[in-house]
């Protein structure tokens, strides 16, 4: 009997669908009932479905009978979308999301809804919700055959702290403050954290009487409905009072807390104590006290008083002074020592750095390289050697033997079970050579490699094994023999989307890497993942396989999203520490002799505080638009930014258009508001490179308040002026680790604004800035770091100069003023602070006014830095969190760029003495600033997980004099001579370049 049709009742096939190519049983074959049976468990296999059967219908008879096989059954359906409604807070609906089980893409049934909703109770209860209202709601989505499962959750009242009992037979305090350690508040709400914090509150309360073996228990809590109470029953025993006494050496309560288990575990016994000898030997150890003895016993066992004591003896404190390797010669000695906790003492650890645990760690990492390079009966010895004495100090040498032994090598590498098709592609993946050194990383990091590409492949069931043998005419040689299951290759079907409800389909589709009919690659899933998130318009974005345990050659991808708030609030508070900070409410109509304003600032704090306002996901796109707000003694901003993060619809372009007020004091001459508008275009070129490129226009005033020039300037200074025109910027940073700790690489960034009238500009000017730094470390054990940064940037001015024709700025003063400069106050090139020239105060380097002593800026500036960052010391309490930096730096602004190329060769400041000129309010004397200023000083860093805390201290070696002549409001005009401070100092976050 021939089969005449093959029908599918239930679950349904494509006729092109490759899975008909592996059913035993064929149209127009015999009719084979072991075949029928193999076809029925491949079917079910597919993970499609629940239950399955198959009919026969006959057709003819006799010799030319026929047979129709109809596999019918239940289709099987998947867990689609999990909704939680009814939660306001996100984070809180997405534990209860989790608390379901249901996982996207498995096998669905009914019992999985009443399961999820059992786990939503027990969260919300956790949550200090008991009285919640859930209901249940799914919907098959026949097309892609899951079922959608919606959780309308009504949380209820969230209970609150009740009645507290104890129970115990020695509680040692009342009840009452038993609450109170506990924060207990009587009808305070009850969260997820409450009886967790109130056991570590508890406990911690218990060990500071020294009550180490106390226990507190919750024994019971009880939901009284008709108060919305929960009712707490502690059981507590404060047990024996524990006193801990170490004899024979000093350590602090703090370092003993850490050091010893007791504290930690609320016991005391056997193991603990000798794990907190242990530890406090290994202390001892690191301070160079070799030879500790550290002895643990417990006086007053079974008493109400206990203490426990640690007996220890230091022995002599030793010095390391040579730690010898031998024996190695795979390895050089300094590659040796780099992996090696056990140093010698230097001037960075004093005594060196020693213990028994160190040194057997230090054996394993020698051993272990050895080993990932085929000398796999390798061994290492070590022997530590009297080495004299030098005054109280016992010297010592640590001796490491290496016998490295034989090194194995790969031989042949076979694969196993590829097809021919791909073996060439597999081989690429391979990084095993023969007669290379043998490695497990290298062989465990080819068979992840094969195993990722038949993944990407949709070979979702490979499998990769290694087998290993050695030549037999060759034992140093190892044969691998790859062998690989290649399983069956799966395709997507269909992709199913969900959750977008105001993103645009386009944006969405741009980050599909997979589409129906392309292999099931699964490190696609991973990044299409990713790209979602990087989008920062989703808080969830869940990318999964339906049916995964199935065997079906077909299968669907889920991409399931859910859109963030579109509206988000962030706020924060912070400030800078220097010397030099800029001064407010100074007026140079007053007398300069009875203020406290000085062209040099004052050492204070410059607080400020600030609220960003975001509306994302603009108009379905991935557009922001943020408002941004700084409020401060020095600062006051106000801006707001239209982010187009994918700049017609390019990955690599970023366009945004800002627009805003800020109103700002950075400098002690004057304060500076800005109403401005920029367009930009930021473009990331792959590897190290940006290029920005902006429009500007902005109408720039100064306060005449906070003018500190010559008084016939300040009408014109003040005046707002209209500023336009194009920029570029050019960005290439190779900066490692981090920017805000390089210690390798380099940065160079090249920036040029052209303002002119044709922009609708009021000055015509054209200004270049570039920066260049470079990082170099070497040392092989300590680190050192030599970091140089150079700042040269001018300005060239063009059209007549406004300030032509004014008393203070006739003959060469046009051009000798630099406060006669063209070029408005705010645009005007600036140096000095804790990211330029550290010899001086924010922005008070270079060209000063010739009447008022104050910082003017100048048309060009040239900043040297030189920095060598040192190893961090050992150090007590903070150990090498500390380190070290010395300066250098050189340069000043001036008032013309061709001022800067002789002032290479100017220690000192040039024409001195005319300075001193100050006899008189006509006599402004022509005071030159165009030299070379030089500062040294030494830095602190403090490593934090956000960068380096960085504190300067400077020392200006040659300040500048400058005149300072009071002709405003006295009849007899008051004169002095103003010096630049030699000492300054600067307290910021990261280091200066």
């Amino acid at each position: 009997m021939r089969v005449e049709s093959i029908q599918f009742d239930g679950v349904n096939f494509d006729p092109q669908d490759p899975i008909r190519e592996m059913f035993a049983v064929h149209e127009g074959k015999p009719l084979d009932p072991i075949q029928v049976r193999a076809m029925i468990r491949r079917l079910y296999a597919t993970g499609l479905y629940r239950s399955i059967d198959v009919r026969a219908v006959r057709h003819g008879s006799g010799t030319g009978q026929t047979v129709t096989l109809i596999f019918g059954g239940t289709p099987r359906y998947f867990v689609g979308r999990v909704t939680i409604r009814g939660v306001r807070t996100e984070r809180l609906s997405s534990l209860l999301e989790y608390s379901t089980q249901l996982q996207p893409g498995t096998a669905f049934t009914s019992a999985m809804v009443a399961t999820g909703e059992q786990g939503i109770r027990q969260t919300l209860s956790t949550n200090g919700f008991y009285e919640p209202v859930i209901q249940s709601q799914t919907k098959a989505d026949e097309v892609g055959k899951q079922i959608d499962v919606t959780y309308t959750v009504t949380v209820g009242p969230q209970a609150r702290i009740g009645g507290v009992a104890l129970t115990g037979t020695d509680i040692g305090i009342t009840p009452e403050e038993f609450r109170k350690r506990g924060k207990l508040k009587y009808k305070s709400k009850v969260t997820r954290d409450t009886t967790s914090n109130a056991l570590a509150k508890l406990r911690a309360g218990y060990q500071k009487k020294d009550h180490l073996e106390a226990t507190v228990a919750l024994e019971k809590q009880d939901y009284v409905a008709p108060r919305k109470q929960l009712d707490y029953t502690f059981n507590a025993n404060q047990g024996p009072e524990v006193k801990v006494v170490i004899k024979g050496t000093k350590i602090s309560s703090a370092r003993q807390k850490k050091l010893l288990p007791i504290y930690e575990e609320s016991a005391v016994d056997n193991d603990l104590l000798n794990e907190g000898a242990h530890n406090i030997r290994e202390f001892l150890q690191r301070q160079g006290y070799f030879d500790a003895e550290v002895n643990p016993h417990v006086e007053g066992v079974g008493t109400p008083k206990q203490t426990v004591v640690f007996d220890v003896n230091e022995g002599k404190k030793y010095r390391v002074v040579a730690v010898d390797i031998s024996g190695n010669k795979y390895f050089d000695t300094d590659t040796m020592r780099e992996r090696m906790q056990v140093v010698k003492a230097d001037a960075y650890v004093r005594n060196g750095r020693y213990s028994q645990t160190l040194l057997e760690n230090d054996v394993a990492s020698i051993q272990s390289i050895y080993r990932a390079n085929g000398f796999s009966r390798v061994k290492v010895t070590t022997e530590t050697l009297q080495a004299g004495t030098k005054g109280k100090l016992a010297l010592m040498r640590v001796n490491v033997k290496i016998d490295e032994g034989e090194q194995q090598k790969f031989g042949s590498a076979k694969l196993s079970g590829v097809d021919p098709s791909r073996e060439k592609e597999v081989r690429a993946m391979m990084n095993t050579v023969e007669d290379q050194p043998f490695s497990l990383s290298t062989v465990s990091g080819d068979r992840d490699n094969i195993l990722q590409y038949y993944l990407a492949k949709g070979f979702e069931q490979a499998k990769v094994e290694v087998k290993q043998a050695l030549r037999a005419d060759d034992p140093t040689q190892t044969d691998l023999t790859f062998v690989i299951t290649e399983g069956d290759e799966v395709f997507v079907d269909k992709i199913l989307l969900s959750g977008v409800n105001h993103t645009r389909p386009s944006v969405v589709n741009r980050q599909l890497l997979l589409k129906p009919g392309d292999p099931l690659d699964q490190s696609a899933l991973v990044e299409m993942q990713r790209k979602y998130y990087d989008l920062a318009l989703f808080n969830e974005a869940n990318v999964a396989v339906q049916n995964p345990e199935g065997k079906a050659d077909r299968k669907n991808v889920l991409i399931q999203l859910s859109e963030a708030r579109r509206w988000d609030v962030t706020y924060g508070a912070g400030f800078e520490a220097q010397t030099g900070t800029p001064q407010t409410n100074c007026r140079a109509q007053e007398s300069l002799g009875g203020t406290t304003c000085t062209p040099e600032g004052r050492a204070g704090a410059s607080f400020r505080v600030s609220a960003d306002i975001t509306l994302i996901n603009l108009r379905g796109t991935d557009n922001s638009l943020q408002l941004h707000t700084t409020y401060g003694l020095l600062e006051r901003i106000a801006s707001i930014t239209l982010n187009t993060p994918h700049l017609l619809s390019h990955p690599n372009f970023i366009g945004s258009l800002t627009g805003g007020y800020s109103n700002v004091q950075n400098i002690s001459t004057y304060k500076a508001s800005t109403l401005q508008a920029i367009a930009r275009v930021t473009q990331k070129i792959p590897r190290a490179d940006t290029l920005i490129y902006d429009f500007t226009y902005r109408r720039v005033s100064v306060d005449q308040n906070s003018l500190q020039v010559t008084a016939n300037l300040i009408p014109l200074l003040s005046q707002p002026v209209r500023v336009g025109g194009p920029g570029i910027t050019w960005y290439h940073d190779t900066r490692g680790p981090s920017p805000l700790d390089a210690q390798k690489g380099m940065y160079l960034s090249v920036q040029d604004f052209f303002s002119n009238s044709k922009f609708g500009s009021q000055v015509n000017f054209n200004r270049t800035d570039i920066a260049y730094s470079t990082y170099y470390t070497w040392g092989k054990r300590r680190k050192y770091t030599f970091a140089r940064n150079t700042r040269f940037g001018f300005e060239v001015a063009s059209g007549t100069n406004p300030n032509a024709g004014t008393a203070a700025c006739a003959g060469i003063l046009l051009t000798t003023n630099a406060s006669c400069n063209p070029v408005p106050l705010p645009e005007r090139l600036y140096a000095g602070g804790a990211s330029s020239h550290r010899g001086f105060a924010v922005n008070s380097a270079g060209p000063r006014d010739l009447t008022t002593g104050f910082p003017v800026g100048g048309s060009a500036v040239f900043i040297n830095t030189f920095e060598l960052r040192l190893p961090p010391p050992v150090l007590p309490i903070v150990g090498d969190s500390v380190s070290f930096v010395l300066f250098h730096d050189m340069g000043n602004a001036f008032l013309h760029i061709s001022d800067i190329w002789p002032s290479f060769g100017r220690f000192k400041q040039p024409n001195r003495e005319t300075c001193f000129q100050v006899t008189g309010p006509s006599q402004t004397g022509t005071c030159d600033f165009a030299y070379f200023s030089h500062a040294v000083g030494l830095g602190a860093r403090y490593n934090t997980p956000v960068g380096p805390i960085r504190v300067d201290f400077s020392y200006n070696i040659n300040p500048p004099v400058y005149p300072i002549i009071d002709d405003y409001s006295l009849p007899q005009a008051n004169h002095a001579v103003g010096r630049g401070s030699h000492f300054q100092f600067f307290f910021s976050i990261g280091q200066s370049f």
